[in-house]
């Protein structure tokens, strides 16, 4: 017997009679919200599961009246359906399999007249991940800020202590306390602007852009005088509708993203491209320097990720900039991506809506 049906009671002849109604479709209504539920039965067979719960625990359609441990094999579930026999209920956090990568909250409770075991699982993945992000942000933002601000207070003791006197020593301890703090401010800068950004508060202001205008004086700022060389390669008459601001920024972390770790000897090759593809204007952006590892390119628009090599660890930044670029992309109706490039060198790519004639 399902522990979901529904009844009513019936009276005795002289009250009026109340027809029993159909029993609801509880399977359905789970499906929909993404909960999967379980009855075991006496007999330890699975006499119903949703195809929530299947998904759940990386199961395809199973049998009816399976034995549960044959279907469940070394899952903890088995552990905890034994348990609650004994205990009654019973809530545990479980991990799915490897494959599927899921965690969820599992509910167990038995009924001692039925002899049944109700299972209900609710996918907490999503929650336990963005707790992760949480904590992963918290160490982060420490660790880069300990840094600066611990050469900040080391040289203004220095100075505090005697240095003063020494008109070229306090020149050089006030140039590192002026060098971390341009670092300290733009991580302020950074998470200040991500976190706009996340948080819906950043008002686009959406207009046709010609960017066979406004490329080339944008690179031109962004250039230095030695060691770069920046190409320009765009279709005729390419027009894209976006915020303005937020165009200018995405080129200039990009571009800088480049300049920093898109070379090997120092000297840094980029060019931008920018071509029609339909109802989109795709723009590329390629280097010659080592590029980004496969196992990586999932990962480079996180927050606060840096990819592991030399090259990147030695030079400076915060790990913002490609997560800053991708929110903006997305909030404009963009899409952006990585890819290698050859012989050698990554593209970083992001497609914006083409203009509104």
């Amino acid at each position: 017997m399902s522990m979901f049906s529904w009844f009513t009671k019936k009276e005795s002849t002289s009250q009026p009679v109340i027809e029993i109604q159909p029993s609801r479709d509880l399977s359905k209504a789970l499906n929909a919200m993404g909960i999967g539920f379980m009855v075991i039965d006496r007999d330890d067979l699975i006499s119903e599961i949703n195809t929530s719960c299947l998904a759940l625990l990386g199961l395809t359609k199973i049998s009816e009246g399976s034995k549960y441990v044959e279907v469940l094999g070394t899952s903890k579930l088995i552990q905890f359906l034994k348990t609650t026999r004994e205990q009654g209920a019973l809530v545990e956090e479980i991990d799915g399999s490897k494959e599927g990568g899921k965690r969820f909250l599992a509910s167990f409770s038995y009924e001692k007249t039925l002899q049944e075991t109700l299972v209900v699982l609710l996918d907490i993945t999503r929650k336990n991940a963005l707790e992760t992000v949480r904590r992963d942000f918290i160490s982060n933002v420490s660790h880069e800020l300990r840094t600066p601000v611990s050469v900040i207070r080391a040289n203004a003791e220095s100075l505090m202590d005697g240095a003063l006197e020494d008109k070229a020593v306090a020149r050089k301890f006030t140039q590192v306390i002026l060098k971390n703090s341009v670092k300290l401010t733009n991580l302020l800068s950074d998470i200040l602007n991500l976190s706009t950004i996340e948080s819906g508060e950043y008002r686009l202001d959406l207009k046709n852009i010609n960017v066979n205008e406004v490329l080339p004086d944008l690179v031109i700022s962004l250039s230095e005088p030695e060691g770069h060389t920046i190409q320009i390669i765009l279709d005729k008459d390419l027009q894209v509708y976006a915020d303005s601001q937020a165009f200018e920024q995405i080129i200039t972390n990009l571009v800088e993203n480049a300049m920093k770790y898109g070379h090997e000897d120092g000297k840094t090759l980029i060019q931008i491209k920018g071509r029609d593809v339909g109802s989109f204007v795709k723009f590329e952006l390629e280097d010659g320097g080592p590029g980004v590892p496969a196992e990586q390119r999932d990962r480079i628009f996180e927050r606060f990720y840096r990819v592991q090599s030399e090259l990147v660890l030695s030079n400076p930044g915060t790990g913002l900039g490609l997560s800053i670029v991708k929110n903006l992309v997305n909030q404009m109706g963009g899409d952006i991506g990585v890819e290698p490039a050859y012989p050698k060198g990554a593209i970083f790519w992001f497609t914006l809506t083409k203009s509104i004639k």
